[in-house]
């Protein structure tokens, strides 16, 4: 068995745990015992969290996704806006693309689903502080890619899409706007400007929301993961 006993070396690392769920946030608290990952702050709500995080000052944030008390995508990114240096974890029950990718633009350094085994948790905790990014944008956009590829090939298109509009695609149509697509694939914000212009003359529509409007009619995306 996996020893997570942390070297008497490593410092304690606090740790604020965000959820909705009192059960769960005792839960990790425990799988943390004994480890130098300490809780330091706990909130039931994106909102509640900058309040503790101001108070608390954690290094790293679990933070759930869908809560009551807001959306936690948004609290991600009011979380990383005041703390920068902060770490924050997606620890949730959505193994989703689309929210993968606006985890990977809001600046998260790790999606993990909820059921990980303790040892895995602790070791992609300890990844992270050392620095590591546990979401790797390459991957994301290799999972986007491979949903629905044969509709990306219709006969109506004017013109068929490069591998790269493909992607923006893909991101545009979860309702990423071209600067979080940008940090997802790497490139500057022009250019995705450039590939969603391109996208829209070549679908024939008049609009970014007309183009996820036809990602989902065609099933590249789900109707409920489009803007």
């Amino acid at each position: 068995m996996p020893d997570n006993d942390p070297p008497s070396e490593i410092p304690e690392v606090s740790v604020m745990l965000v959820d909705d769920h009192a059960i769960w946030r005792g839960g990790v608290r425990s799988m943390l015992d004994d480890t130098e990952f300490v809780v330091v702050a706990e909130a039931s709500s994106g909102h509640e969290a900058l309040d503790r995080a101001r108070e608390s000052e954690p290094q790293l944030t679990l933070l759930d996704i869908r809560m009551a008390g807001g959306d936690g995508l948004d609290a991600l990114q009011a979380l990383k806006a005041e703390h920068p240096r902060m770490a924050v974890v997606m620890l949730t029950t959505y193994d989703n693309p689309t929210y993968m990718a606006r985890a990977v633009a809001g600046g998260a350094a790790g999606y993990l689903l909820k059921g990980v085994e303790r040892a895995e948790l602790i070791s992609s905790l300890r990844a992270v502080c050392s620095g590591e990014m546990l979401l790797n944008a390459k991957d994301l956009v290799r999972s986007l890619r491979g949903i629905s590829d044969h509709a990306l090939g219709s006969d109506d298109l004017v013109e068929p899409l490069t591998d790269r509009e493909n992607e923006v695609l893909r991101l545009l149509a979860t309702g990423l706007s071209n600067r979080e697509i940008a940090v997802i694939l790497f490139v500057a914000e022009s250019t995705v400007k450039t590939h969603v212009e391109h996208i829209i003359g070549k679908l024939a529509v008049s609009d970014r929301v007309q183009a996820a409007v036809w990602a989902a009619r065609k099933g590249i995306i789900t109707t409920a993961e489009a803007v």
